[in-house]
């Protein structure tokens, strides 16, 4: 994703430019003092998220905002709380409020990616002719290496979480994305995708066997561990009835 960041303030641009070096999938094209400068960049659509300051010199982050005929994600970057409201109703993604820290700065980026994916899946029914049949119900849309991917279920073996970010273990591919297991567990269909350990989540698909407290995949050489926690779990949703 490709990012601009406007604010008059050189630490708090600083600040930012930091932030997103840490996040292979953020791309900063520029940085800019005032929002004048920054026009060019973000009408020629050379900008996906736009981190913009609320109270600069020559013109606010808001009106500056309102003037836009080609508007990216925006992100408020403030010490004003009292702006939260109106940078809502201009559809603003999100909100920070300064000082923010890292923490937080990864909230918003989930936010982003969400928004994103919701578009993608929003763009690939209306190219499939507005179809919500069982195809578009076979796979997930994710974000990275600046594009986003359409993963069919079938293909997932397993996916492991590090941290901020996921790798989907496929078939024929890895890949990785920001994302958290917790949101994987939840928007993943149960009947075909099962959480086994805090930084597992396999395909019951591709489960071959279980080995003590291991599973075994197709394809996959290292056994994939089952925490404590899951085992019953797993237990009853793949091995019904066996002890």
């Amino acid at each position: 994703m490709k990012c601009i960041v406007v604010d008059d303030e050189f630490p708090a641009r600083a600040l930012l430019q930091d932030y997103i070096s840490k996040f292979p999938d953020l791309e900063l094209v520029g940085s800019f003092a005032s929002p004048v400068s920054a026009l060019s960049a973000i009408q020629t659509g050379g900008c996906d998220v736009l981190f913009l300051d609320i109270q600069m010199p020559d013109i606010s982050g808001v009106d500056f905002l309102k003037s836009l005929t080609r508007k990216p994600l925006v992100v408020f970057t403030t010490a004003y709380q009292e702006y939260a409201i109106e940078g809502y109703q201009l559809d603003v993604l999100d909100y920070l409020l300064k000082p923010f820290s890292f923490e937080r700065f990864v909230q918003t980026i989930n936010k982003v990616n969400d928004r994103m994916l919701k578009e993608a899946a929003a763009s690939a029914s209306v190219v499939a002719g507005g179809d919500s049949g069982t195809d578009l119900d076979q796979f997930i849309a994710i974000k990275a290496d600046h594009k986003v991917h359409r993963i069919r279920y079938e293909n997932i073996v397993y996916i492991e979480g590090l941290r901020e970010y996921v790798s989907f273990f496929c078939k024929n591919e890895k890949i990785i994305t920001l994302e958290s297991l917790r949101n994987l567990e939840n928007t993943l269909p149960q009947n075909r995708f099962i959480r086994v350990h805090k930084s597992y989540i396999v395909n019951s698909q591709h489960v071959k066997s279980l080995y003590g407290n291991m599973l075994i995949l197709e394809g996959v050489k290292e056994p994939i561990p089952i925490g404590k926690s899951y085992r019953d779990a797993v237990q009853a949703h793949l091995f019904e009835g066996q002890k």
